[in-house]
């Protein structure tokens, strides 16, 4: 009786991280999905960033169980960019860059839980 109580306990504590995954694909309005940058959700007083893979998909948090995205209310921003470095290439945006700052994306989650959100950005 004594081993269930301990072990009923740890699952407890495991399960109250408080934090959950979110994924998605990122897409221009036209369907085809971006391929770099960053997707990063901005929250009053935590955030969460994950990268853009080649097929347009994101995953934020869990790198372990409970370890994600705290539940609340996001801005969402979608950075991504080519040059502007070292290399004298000039910064090119690939998104509409008002998705680059959350005080100009008009994206917004609310993350419950574990969840699928995808996103929809526009070309510069």
């Amino acid at each position: 009786m004594k081993k269930l109580s301990i072990l009923l306990v740890l699952l407890f504590l495991c399960g109250c991280g408080g934090g959950a995954a979110v994924k998605g694909t990122v897409k221009f309005d036209d369907g085809t999905p971006l391929t770099q940058g960053t997707v990063k959700f901005i929250g009053d007083a935590t955030q969460a960033i994950g990268p853009i893979k080649s097929d347009g998909t994101y995953r934020l948090g869990e790198t372990k169980a409970g370890d994600g995205v705290t539940p609340g209310r996001y801005k969402v921003v979608v950075d991504a960019t080519t040059g502007g470095g070292s290399d004298g290439k000039p910064l090119t945006h690939l998104v509409d860059p008002k998705f680059a700052e959350a005080s100009t994306s008009d994206l917004a989650c609310e993350v419950k839980g574990g969840m699928t959100y995808d996103i929809t950005v526009t070309k510069p």
